[in-house]
């Protein structure tokens, strides 16, 4: 009976002692649990968040490498998100990213700061269409203001056209940026107008909704038992009188952005542990 008792003593000892050792290993892992900063920004209607990755330090080399990769391949797609969702996108972000890397002004003023939460919505949005209403968002800055960035931001290599001087480009972006009624709707719903002339959107060119309509009616092949999606990877636009798609491709439509693009590709696929990945 008393080595009954004693063994029973002993196991609740090693448990008491279990269990605080298993405490005490908790308490550092839910103290940076609590230090975390989940949320790292905050403008308009925006939160920016971040997340925990645990495990991911201890991965093999390979399997960090596949990530890195994929990742980098995102990010050459970009630009073609960018320039889909309004063709005057990629211009404006390339202006405002100029003058957040060289503005050599005061960066303390209040309309710096409006400056900056509308760059970081654009940045956000890709574009200047919110992400979900695909209203354009109207800066609570002045086109004088952003005249003054550009002009103080010496040094730096402004998206200028072939013979554009920055007057010229700033006199191009005020009403595309600060005008409500200059391409309002990134995609337009109201089917009392014609979808594709309001629509900012830039899967089109130059054509009418009914033109549109009418060129897909024309190559669908309504007896094909397995159809493709017709419209996928494309822009539809008229050249010399004429409809045509405009695919992107390697060495077509949003080519160089695509060669990069393959190029992370191919060295994920080296980085791949099977067939599958």
């Amino acid at each position: 009976m008393k080595i009954k008792t004693s063994f029973i003593l002993l196991m609740v000892f090693l448990m008491v002692i279990l269990i605080g050792g298993c405490k005490k290993a908790e308490e550092p892992v839910e103290a940076a649990a609590q230090e975390f900063q989940w949320q790292i920004d905050k403008f308009a209607d925006l939160k920016i968040l971040r997340y925990q990755v645990p495990g991911f330090d201890e991965l093999p080399l390979d399997q960090k490498k596949l990530i890195y990769y994929l990742s980098e391949a995102a990010i050459c797609g970009r630009d073609i998100i960018t320039d889909q969702n309004y063709k005057h996108n990629l211009t404006i972000r390339k202006t405002l990213d100029a003058i957040v890397e060289e503005y050599k002004g005061d960066r303390t003023d209040p309309q710096w700061e409006k400056f900056m939460v509308y760059t970081k919505r654009v940045w956000f949005s890709n574009g200047i269409h919110h992400h979900y209403s695909t209203d354009k968002f109207i800066p609570e800055f002045t086109a004088d203001y952003l005249a003054s960035l550009a002009k103080e931001s010496e040094g730096v290599q402004f998206p200028l056209a072939e013979g554009q001087s920055l007057d010229d480009l700033l006199a191009l972006l005020q009403p595309i940026i600060f005008d409500p009624a200059v391409d309002a709707k990134k995609v337009s719903q109201d089917t009392a107008k014609d979808l594709v002339t309001h629509s900012a959107v830039n899967f089109y060119e130059g054509v009418s909704q009914e033109e549109v309509e009418n060129y897909y009616s024309s190559i669908v092949d309504e007896d094909d038992p397995t159809p493709i999606s017709y419209g996928l990877n494309s822009r539809v636009v008229k050249k010399d009188g004429k409809v045509i798609e405009e695919v992107a491709s390697l060495g077509g439509l949003y080519g160089p952005a695509i060669e990069k693009i393959i190029f992370w590709l191919e060295k994920a696929a080296g980085a791949a542990e099977n067939d599958q990945q």
